[in-house]
């Protein structure tokens, strides 16, 4: 035998057998083939008591660290689905979780994860508090022309909280914001024409800049705005601070959790969300819409032991309300089954 070649050699049998095994090893053949083109997905299994469908979702997995290097390629979409998640992260508490998910945005050059990282910074919030430090990345997110990192370096400028006080450099950075329409900027730039810092003093213009403020429901500027009308000079030490922003400011009324489901009353009715074990996929959901009651995070340890992440929504009087409100909800948070829940069922769970 050529030692170069393998001959396959059929055992010696009849001629309807040989065909009939020839099919058989052609029909292996074909299988091997389609098995090798197209590899079996992977199976995944929820180890939770409640069925996948009502109470645990695997559709979406943490921030991957691996991916942080790729930033600068990702879509903007996933930028900004990575920045809500933060966001949400930041407004429940989870402060980890919000660095974690903004800092590489940030250093990739997303203006808005820029302007919360300073904001944690500023706040000490999840990071130990360094002015400088938050000096710095509010300026590289106003450098983009982020309105509230604008508004807030002016803050720092004029109070002096990071280098020396600069009522010049305040109004500069004031006066950017204010021109994209924002209400704190206004009433800020409208306090230094008024009193004449950083700006020749012009009561016209100061009058001009806290009547746009006071508009949009600042209540610091329609107060100063009164005092200038009736030509009330203002005392040192009544003089209200600068405003400065919440940079991970959220339109979606977040509350504290567990302390505001201990003040319900326990004969009203809330929506369940969702729960799950996976706190990055809970949070992506929080931020998926835009509601008009507040979303509360919490956990909870069930009968065996696991901590869950729950995500409810609103105080309801009635069954028929809360289920009424269901419909009305955002389509990403009706895709999970939402279900009606009674106070007084999560306050004994949260009381055991």
């Amino acid at each position: 035998m050529n030692p170069k070649h393998t001959i396959l050699v059929l055992p010696r049998t009849t001629r309807a057998a040989a065909d009939k095994h020839f099919m058989r090893f052609l029909t292996l053949l074909l299988i091997l083939g389609l098995f090798l083109a197209y590899p079996p997905l992977a199976l995944s299994t929820s180890d939770g008591d409640t069925p996948l469908a009502e109470e645990e979702n695997c559709g979406y997995t943490e921030i991957d660290e691996e991916l942080d290097d790729e930033d600068d390629d990702l879509p903007l979409n996933v930028i900004e689905d990575r920045y809500e998640t933060g966001r949400m992260a930041f407004l429940f508490g989870q402060y980890e979780v919000a660095y974690k998910a903004w800092l590489p945005l940030a250093e990739s050059g997303y203006a808005k994860a820029q302007a919360s990282i300073g904001w944690m910074f500023h706040s000490g919030h999840g990071v130990k508090k360094d002015l400088q430090t938050a000096a710095e990345w509010y300026r590289k997110a106003a450098d983009q022309g982020h309105e509230i990192a604008q508004n807030n370096l002016g803050v720092f400028y004029e109070q002096g909280l990071a280098g020396p006080a600069d009522a010049k450099k305040a109004a500069i950075w004031y006066q950017m914001a204010a021109d994209q329409g924002y209400a704190y900027a206004q009433y800020n730039l409208g306090m230094l024409y008024a009193e004449g810092r950083g700006v020749a003093k012009d009561i016209e213009q100061a009058k001009y800049w806290l009547r746009i403020a006071s508009r949009q429901k600042v209540e610091q500027a329609t107060a100063a705005l009164g005092r200038l009308n009736v030509d009330m000079p203002v005392r040192e030490e009544e003089k209200p601070p600068p405003r400065i922003a919440h940079a991970p400011y959220h339109s979606t009324p977040v509350s504290k959790g567990i302390a505001w489901i201990r003040n319900q009353d326990p004969h009203h009715f809330t929506i369940q969300l969702a729960r799950s074990t996976d706190l990055p996929w809970i949070l992506q959901l929080a931020a998926s819409g835009t509601v008009d009651q507040p979303l509360i995070h919490f956990q909870a340890t069930d009968k065996k032991g696991v901590e869950w992440h729950q995500l409810i929504y609103g105080s309801f009087p009635s069954r028929a309300a809360a289920k009424a409100a269901i419909a009305k909800l955002p389509a990403p948070m009706q895709k999970w089954t939402p279900w009606v829940r009674p106070f007084s069922e999560i306050q004994k769970q949260l009381s055991q």
